[in-house]
């Protein structure tokens, strides 16, 4: 429902959760890119996150540990390797076995914010036969017996033809050293499931799938636009285990499967809200046939694997790294950004900056976060230190190629490129719409050289506005906002799928269809490579 108050009050406030998914699926995307040319032709190696249930494949492809016989780098851990090799850190030859598989747990490096473990796995069975594996439970108590939750990733290493994985937990060592027990239960194995739906989605019925785990489907709404159709349907769930995960849709149009990435929604119902954005015209969806696609437990392997270990984090204390950053005018105007301080540990390469932009001047955000260390190029990603919370430390996100001695004699530089600015402003940009009526009226406004194209109609008692720029430069409206006889309002809340539609369409409650109405394209994306930046560290 809306409500006329002040401004502020009236933008909808971020919804954390949906954007700490975004920045983990960007952080596996630009890594994944980074390191896709080194794989050699037919790794395949897909990743579960222990600790999440029914999200997506998250596998965040980092370097790792030279010295082992294990190519570590295949699946994350660059630093752990660097660091190990550099004395900071154990290294471990410990093997635990059960039902048939022995794990190995090769080496722990803390940097006072994580633990991090390297893990192997050896078993006789063809794992080149599954697509993602998972140890269902893990534990790692302290001398206190206090738990804490450890999170983790496997892959499988086809040289090797072992299971490998960094598992990580908070570091609750800082500069101390303590006794830890780590226990893994019970293996799962998966595979992918493809199943095609005998039902109708244009029926409005449910749609049975036969899978035990999610039975039914409901289309919730389908929306065309531009040769892109985008869906919203709830999937039932029957339990929360890790038995079945990753449900989503692919649509058979003829010969041709089109795949779009899942995005799962909040939700106060019970199952899970998906959304997915085709790139298929309205008259390829009457004709098209719907695929449920999940990954579910082929095998399952019940048996615990458990270590005893010290972990010493006082050398990792020592060897962290920081530095005082300098922000030169140039770069504090294109960025909206003033660095902070430089910290290297013996896990990552942090840049901590304090972002200064507003939505009236423009917030700036950069698909490509590079640094060149001496003569080596690394990619990273922008987030938060601490999680999902609007006050934690902002920071340009690393994995160390490798470890220096003397960090202050390294030259290192960074590279912000493909720039996409991010604006609302509401002491300018309204334009006067006509009275809505049932059929579709149309307005324009340009605004940072974007032409935006609105055409807004009533449905029922609500007010809808659909937004879109075929500027090329343009990136997507995100919201926009009404003033009603002077009074802002917002539309209800309408969260987005991790890809955006090119139609941006908003909803607005119990409009005065009477009153004096004006229309802002409120916040709005655009491309500017005039942002693009380097500076020397």
């Amino acid at each position: 429902m809306n409500q006329y108050s002040n401004k502020e009050k009236n933008i909808s406030p971020p919804d954390y959760d949906l954007m700490w998914t975004t920045i983990e699926k960007e952080a596996h995307k630009r890594r994944v890119n980074l390191n896709s040319s080194q794989k050699p032709a037919g790794y395949r190696a897909k990743a579960i996150p222990i600790s999440i249930i029914f999200t997506f494949f998250l596998l965040v492809a980092i370097p790792v540990f030279a010295s082992m016989t294990i190519d570590w780098d295949r699946i994350g851990g660059r630093g752990v390797a660097s660091a190990i090799n550099n004395g900071i850190g154990q290294q471990y030859d410990l093997q635990s076995a059960s039902s048939g598989v022995t794990m190995n747990l090769s080496g722990v490096v803390t940097d006072g914010e994580k633990m991090k473990m390297l893990i192997s796995l050896d078993t006789s069975i063809d794992l080149s036969k599954y697509t993602g594996f998972a140890t269902e439970k893990n534990i790692l108590k302290d001398e206190s017996d206090s738990n804490a939750k450890v999170y983790g990733y496997l892959g499988y290493d086809p040289e090797s033809q072992k299971l490998i994985g960094v598992y990580e937990t908070p570091d609750t060592l800082k500069d101390g050293t303590k006794e830890f027990t780590f226990e893994a239960q019970n293996l799962i194995f998966y595979r992918d499931r493809d199943v095609s739906l005998k039902s109708n989605q244009h029926t409005g019925e449910p749609m049975l799938t036969g899978v035990s785990q999610f039975p039914a489907i409901h289309i919730e709404s389908v929306r065309h636009a531009d040769n892109q159709t985008v869906i919203r349907y709830k999937v039932e769930v029957a339990s929360s285990d890790l038995e079945s995960v990753n449900p989503h849709l692919r649509v058979h149009t003829g010969a041709q499967v089109v795949d779009a990435i899942p995005t799962i929604l909040p939700n106060e119902e019970k199952g899970l809200l998906i959304e997915q954005v085709f790139d298929i015209s309205e008259a390829d969806w009457a004709n098209a046939n719907l695929h449920f696609n999940y990954v579910e437990a082929a095998k399952r392997l019940t048996g615990t694997w458990k270590f005893d270990f010290v972990a010493n984090g006082k050398k990792a204390s020592e060897a962290i790294y920081t530095k005082k950053l300098y922000t030169n005018p140039e770069f504090q105007a294109k960025t909206g950004v003033t660095l902070d301080q430089l910290v290297i540990t013996p896990l990552n390469l942090q840049i901590l900056i304090d972002e200064e932009g507003s939505y009236t001047e423009g917030i700036v955000q950069y698909k490509s976060i590079q640094m060149i260390i001496d003569d080596k190029t690394i990619t990273g990603v922008q987030t938060t230190k601490g999680g999902r919370s609007e006050n934690n430390q902002q920071l340009f996100d690393f994995e160390s190629p490798e470890w220096y001695q003397n960090w202050s004699d390294v030259p290192m530089k960074l590279i912000l490129k493909d720039a996409i600015v991010q604006k609302r402003d509401t002491t300018k940009n309204w334009i006067h719409l006509n009275e809505p009526k049932k059929q579709k009226q149309y307005t324009k406004l340009t605004v940072d050289g974007l032409e935006i194209q609105f055409s807004y109609y009533r449905d029922g008692e609500n007010l809808i506005v659909e937004s879109y720029s075929k500027t090329p430069s343009s990136r997507g409206i995100n919201q926009t906002m009404l003033r009603i006889n002077g009074k802002e309002v917002v539309p209800e809340m309408n969260p987005q799928g991790m890809t955006p539609a090119k139609i941006h369409i908003d909803t607005y409650k119990d409009i005065p269809f009477d009153g004096h109405i004006e229309l802002n394209p409120g916040i709005y994306k655009y491309s500017d490579p005039d942002k693009n930046v380097e500076i020397q560290l």
